[in-house]
């Protein structure tokens, strides 16, 4: 397995243990609803990075581009429900991740080594 395949087993662990907590919230979403109201980054890494999300639900080009600091997070709000693509790149432009995330509902995606 590789560093890049374990870095994307990890956040996915991450991002199901954090829906999975998550769960107890007592606000409840409308499952009808067409966007979600967050979704977040999470930095803990030792260095700034920078977040690319792209997707194309419903035929819209939507391109996000989130640059965040050692410890910070950063969301996008009323996002369109759909696939998106993410990328992470270290302060270097090296990409330190990839990966690709259905957006059904809120979520904080932590970025960790």
């Amino acid at each position: 397995m590789s560093g890049l395949d374990k870095g994307l087993a990890i956040g996915n662990i991450l991002v199901q243990g954090y829906v999975a907590l998550k769960g107890n919230s007592s606000k409840t979403a409308d499952p009808n609803a067409k966007t979600v109201d967050s979704f977040c980054f999470k930095n803990k890494l030792e260095e700034k990075i920078t977040v690319k999300l792209n997707g194309k639900p419903d035929d819209e080009d939507i391109k996000k581009e989130f640059v965040i600091r050692k410890g910070e997070k950063e969301c996008t709000y009323n996002l369109p429900k759909g696939i998106y693509t993410y990328e992470v790149l270290l302060s270097g432009k090296d990409t330190y991740q990839k990966g690709e995330y259905k957006v059904s509902e809120e979520a904080l995606l932590t970025i960790t080594n």
